[in-house]
């Protein structure tokens, strides 16, 4: 977590309304990295991903370059989420050099003017393209439909793999309603929703029916999205018996002081790289109460739409959900998708014979 500053001023940043106070600028205690390496040294399997987060993390560039240099022959990955508006080809050599293993662009396709007040890849496409492993991540809002966003993304996804001979990757995130000011964001139309979702199941069943050879890049788009969705709801179910979400236990958010907090988002301190891991793990299950809390007393553990939707954000409280669509988005995206996997589960068996024929 390097710092809270950035340089623009999303409609629906998360940040706006979970800061109460703004942490200063503050320098790299040189401890942070003996205390990653220390982890490091006792991981098991894949390396640990240390991800920089902001605000705005290109603001902090220096600082990343630091860490980079000092810990880049360790047992650790390097990714990265941006909103882009400072990449320089200094910047993405140093990506592609240090083989980051996610740089990923938040986008919102044509909306992003509305959305986000900039539109990354009118200003900075050409040094996007470059970039050897990217990831094109975008807020799905009531001006950022599913399906018109894969179809906004095949040309650039065309373009990519004409430079780099395989594509690149995206996500989708549901909107989160923390009071967000302007209300057109959650503002769907429900018709319009409940439409792409369907076409975009048509998409999937037309692409994973097609033979190899016959197979073009749309069709990859739509397997990968399925992908995605089949990941998702293969997680282990039993970890949202109290909340899915592992931040602040097996996700550390950590500052360049050594700080150590709940979420990257609200910046609230639970304990230091300095603290004896039992007290600052009590700490962290003290607080992830609000999301047992907001579980229990919500209608999530029977919910059908459970195996993707993982109970949502556990900062989003009960009085938020009732009083917002927040669950109606998730229901109306997740139920047919849920339905669709679960019937070509029937046929093909388990999750990994599923994605095996696919």
């Amino acid at each position: 977590m390097l710092g809270q500053k950035c340089n623009l001023s999303c409609k629906y940043c998360m940040q706006h309304s979970l800061i109460e106070i703004i942490q200063p600028q503050t320098s790299i205690n040189d401890d942070i990295l003996e205390f990653i390496t220390n982890q490091a040294d006792k991981q098991v399997g894949k390396p640990i991903d240390i991800r920089f987060y902001g605000g705005e993390p290109l603001l902090y560039f220096k600082d990343i370059k630091y860490i980079v240099q000092k810990l880049q022959n360790i047992n650790v990955d390097f990714s990265i989420i941006t909103n882009g508006k400072l990449l320089s080809q200094d910047i993405v050599d140093f990506f592609n050099l240090n083989t980051f293993k996610s740089v990923a662009i938040s986008w919102d396709g044509t909306c992003s003017n509305r959305t986000r007040l900039y539109d990354v890849f009118e200003h900075k496409k050409e040094l996007i393209m470059q970039i050897n492993n990217l990831c094109i991540d975008r807020v799905l809002s009531a001006y950022n439909y599913l399906e018109d966003f894969v179809e906004i993304l095949l040309p650039y996804q065309e373009e990519y793999c004409n430079l780099h001979h395989q594509t690149f990757s995206f996500t989708e995130e549901e909107i989160i309603n923390f009071g967000i000011g302007n209300k057109t964001l959650t503002d769907f139309d429900y018709q319009k929703f409940t439409f792409q979702v369907q076409s975009v199941i048509k998409n999937i069943v037309n692409a994973l029916t097609k033979e190899n050879d016959k197979r073009i890049l749309k069709d990859y788009m739509y397997i990968s999205l399925f992908n995605i969705y089949c990941h998702r709801m293969q997680d282990d179910l039993s970890k949202c018996k109290e909340s899915y979400c592992g931040n602040g236990i097996i996700t550390l958010n950590l500052d360049l002081e050594g700080t150590l907090y709940q979420c990257h988002n609200n910046w609230i301190k639970i304990g230091t790289i300095y603290d004896d891991y039992n007290t600052y793990i009590a700490k962290a299950k003290e607080l992830d109460n609000m999301a047992t809390k907001n579980f229990v007393d919500s209608n999530c553990k029977d919910c059908s739409v459970l195996p993707l939707c993982k109970g949502g954000c556990p900062l989003v409280s009960s009085k938020i959900r009732q009083s917002t669509n927040f669950c109606k988005i998730r229901q109306t995206l997740f139920e047919p998708i849920i339905n669709f996997i679960n019937d070509a589960l029937s046929v093909h068996g388990d999750f990994n014979k599923l994605k095996g024929k696919y």
